[in-house]
């Protein structure tokens, strides 16, 4: 995975993210957001078709006790339906940014 900051608050995941090393990189980059008091976060998923159960852990961890905000624009369809299924829309905003969305 790459990590690549588009705006003030706002990223885009590029790859798969499913590696271990995925995980720190993004701890460390919440970690220094905490760090600095800002807690709500944009994340573009264009490519990813699942997330590590490490990465939404931590970051359910984040928003239920450190009040954090995720947006997830997720373009893959399994995806979105995954995130769905383990009903981790409740704790994040999640939205379909597929091309079959805008169809």
């Amino acid at each position: 995975m790459r990590i690549e900051q588009i705006e003030e608050n706002a990223y885009i995941l590029h790859g798969k993210i499913k590696e271990l090393s995925d995980y720190h990189d993004l701890k460390t980059l919440l970690e220094k957001r905490k760090q600095a008091g800002e807690t709500e976060v944009l994340f573009k998923i264009p490519q990813a078709k699942e997330i590590n159960f490490f990465i939404l852990g931590y970051l359910l961890k984040l928003a239920r006790k450190d009040g954090f905000r995720f947006h997830l624009l997720v373009t893959s369809p399994y995806l979105y339906d995954h995130l769905y299924c383990l009903g981790l829309h409740t704790f994040f905003e999640v939205q379909n940014d597929g091309v079959e969305f805008y169809l």
